[in-house]
C-alpha cells in the first residue's frame, strides 16, 4: 500500500470558495448583460419620441402632430400619479377637436403595463393622470382617434426617477 504525502499534491486550499466566486461573477455578469438596455435604445430611451428636458415631445403621425408634455419634471416613478398634457393639431396646425385621445404607458426592459387612462379635453387640448409602476424607462402611447378619422398612435420615451 503507497501513502500519499502532502509533498506529491499540490496543495490547493479554498478550492470551493475559489468555484462559487467563479460562478457567481459569472452568474452576476450574466443577469447584468440581460438587464441592460440595448444598444438600439441608447441614451436610456425605450423606442419611442424621447422627451425634452421640460419633459415635452412631439410627433408626427398620420397627418396629426401630437405632443406629449408630462409634469412634474422628471416625472415620478413608484405610483406617484402625474399629469399628461396631449395637444393634437392637424396638417394645417389646427387644434383637433373632439377625439379621443388615450395614453398607455409600458415598461418594455421590465415586460411591463401600466394602467391605460383616457385624456379629458383641456382648452386646446386633452389631459390624463399618468401613474408609473416604478422608476426607469418607460414607453408612453398616445393614441388619438379624431371623430372623423382613424386612429394615430405616437410613442414616446419617459424616463421615470
Amino acid at each position: 500500500m503507497t501513502r500519499r504525502t502532502a509533498t506529491t499534491r499540490p496543495a490547493v486550499r479554498g478550492t470551493k470558495a475559489v468555484r462559487l466566486a467563479a460562478v457567481t461573477s459569472a452568474a452576476l455578469a450574466a443577469v447584468l448583460t440581460g438587464c441592460s438596455t440595448p444598444a438600439s435604445s441608447a441614451g436610456g430611451g425605450a423606442g419611442g419620441t424621447a422627451l425634452d428636458a421640460s419633459c415635452r415631445g412631439t410627433k408626427t403621425e398620420a397627418g396629426l402632430e401630437i405632443t406629449l408634455a408630462v409634469s412634474p419634471c422628471p416625472a415620478k416613478g413608484g405610483g406617484a400619479a402625474a399629469t399628461a398634457a396631449i395637444t393634437v393639431k392637424d396638417a394645417a396646425g389646427k387644434a383637433v377637436e373632439g377625439a379621443k385621445v388615450e395614453i398607455n404607458p409600458e415598461m418594455p426592459n421590465m415586460k411591463m403595463k401600466g394602467g391605460n387612462q383616457s385624456a379629458e379635453a383641456k382648452g386646446d387640448g386633452y389631459e390624463a393622470k399618468l401613474v408609473l409602476g416604478m422608476p426607469g424607462d418607460w414607453l408612453v402611447s398616445v393614441v388619438v382617434t379624431p371623430a372623423s378619422g382613424k386612429a394615430s398612435t405616437a410613442a414616446f420615451d419617459v424616463k421615470a426617477e
